[in-house]
């Protein structure tokens, strides 16, 4: 079985080490035997997505973070940076046989996972690690109906059965029952098929979705809490049904929507579309989308939830920052309304002194990406194409205060379940499975 059915934008090599990325993300401290080297490949994969950027990591303090927020344990550590070694995206400052430091040297993001999943093709899969990656690149592209998968995979009935109940199990898949059939469904569809997803919901087929699909997307990034009390996005009333909809199309994408926490607001969660507009998200850009959500959520913070000074222009504040890379004025607030940017290696908060910091963004490739994706969301509702943990990045700089919208999405999810009524989920029956 050949791990080769990626989309023409990106290679099979990249998508091997996306999808394995996705896969050890999902299962988490889930152990799975037959998974040896995949996960290997996927842990090398979180560890340079976080160390991206950073400077000299200390070698235990790495191994603690990742073992804390990863969900990588200790004893595998050296195995992973052997790997990222090997493609020469850390350099090793060793005392003997005992590793002291790591340097990261880890490129941008699509070199990232064309690196890894070269070195992925070299490490002899296994037939189970093979079939799992190649079910989660077909159902990226659209859910299917289980039995089509196992008359068409060329596997044991028995090895499939089992690659879908661990993809139910890691929660990187989901099998729904809908018009008699079981449907196989990935997260990932909703975020690398921003088109088909925009032309279902405009097709009108769904009412419900596509009235909170238009309100959202004309003011993406709204903060959870502003939605529920005023029940209404964008001039557009929500019923009390609706909004629980709202929530459960947030909750359903690939990228997790983010949270920012204050001392004056508490933490509060900011609501995206599943898909960043029309154009498809490449799933080596999800980081870069990760990214611009966190800036459109920092300045709906300043607009919604200040503590003292309201942002009025949120797309102003943004092209200021496309233009400039800094804000001219410096508040009181910034340290904490900006904190998670800093924690993401967006910007540097420089202190003018009594209190007041300055916003300037780091000036690289992925955060003027991040930057024209934010603006475009603000502006437009949309943006043209495009998984880190900022608490496990915080850590290794010493820092934490803002939650990662991994775990904001997850913290969500256990605050409250969010039911559907009978139409809605009938409505997305018909949306997403055909």
């Amino acid at each position: 079985m050949e791990i080769n059915d990626a989309p023409p934008h990106i290679t099979a090599a990249a998508e091997t080490a996306v999808r394995c990325h996705e896969i050890q993300t999902s299962l988490g401290l889930l152990e799975v035997p037959e998974f040896d080297q995949l996960r290997k490949v996927g842990m090398a994969v979180k560890v340079a997505l976080h160390i991206q950027g950073l400077p000299v990591v200390n070698y235990e303090t790495l191994k603690q973070v990742a073992a804390y927020y990863m969900d990588i344990p200790a004893v595998a550590m050296s195995s992973v940076i052997d790997l990222l070694a090997e493609v020469e995206f850390v350099r090793v400052q060793s005392e003997g046989k005992s590793i002291k430091a790591v340097v990261p040297t880890v490129p941008y993001y699509e070199t990232l996972y064309q690196g890894m999943g070269e070195l992925a093709a070299t490490l002899g899969f296994n037939e189970a690690e093979q079939l799992s990656v190649v079910l989660l690149n077909r159902l990226s592209k659209a859910p299917e109906k289980v039995d089509l998968l196992v008359n068409e995979l060329g596997a044991e009935t028995k090895l499939i059965q089992r690659s879908l109940d661990l993809g139910k199990r890691g929660s990187y898949l989901r099998i729904h029952r809908s018009r008699g059939r079981d449907i196989a469904l990935s997260p990932a569809y909703f975020s690398e098929n921003a088109d088909l997803f925009a032309d279902a919901v405009a097709g009108g087929s769904a009412p419900q979705v596509a009235k909170v699909m238009s309100a959202l997307r004309r003011a993406q990034g709204l903060p959870l809490s502003i939605v529920e009390e005023r029940g209404e996005v964008a001039g557009i009333k929500l019923t009390t049904a609706e909004v629980a909809l709202l929530k459960h199309l947030a909750q359903d994408g690939a990228v997790r929507p983010p949270s920012i926490s204050t001392q004056h607001a508490g933490q509060q969660f900011f609501l995206f579309t599943p898909t960043p507009g029309r154009a498809s998200l490449l799933p080596t850009k999800r980081d870069i989308y990760e990214r611009a959500m966190a800036l459109v959520a920092a300045v709906r913070q300043g607009e919604f939830l200040p503590k003292q000074y309201a942002i009025r222009s949120p797309g102003a504040v943004l092209n200021r920052l496309k233009q400039d890379l800094k804000l001219g004025k410096a508040t009181t607030e910034a340290r904490h309304q900006y904190a998670k940017l800093v924690h993401l290696r967006v910007a540097q908060l420089v202190d003018v002194g009594s209190g007041f910091s300055e916003l300037h963004i780091i000036d690289t490739r992925e955060n003027r990406e991040a930057l024209s994706i934010a603006y475009d969301l603000v502006d437009a509702g949309v943006a043209a194409g495009t998984d880190v943990d900022d608490d496990a990045r915080a850590a290794l700089q010493h820092e934490q205060s803002y939650v990662e919208s991994i775990i904001a999405s997850k913290d969500l999810l256990k605050r409250e379940k969010i039911d559907l009524t009978q139409e809605q989920q009938l409505e997305l029956e018909g949306l997403f499975y055909g």
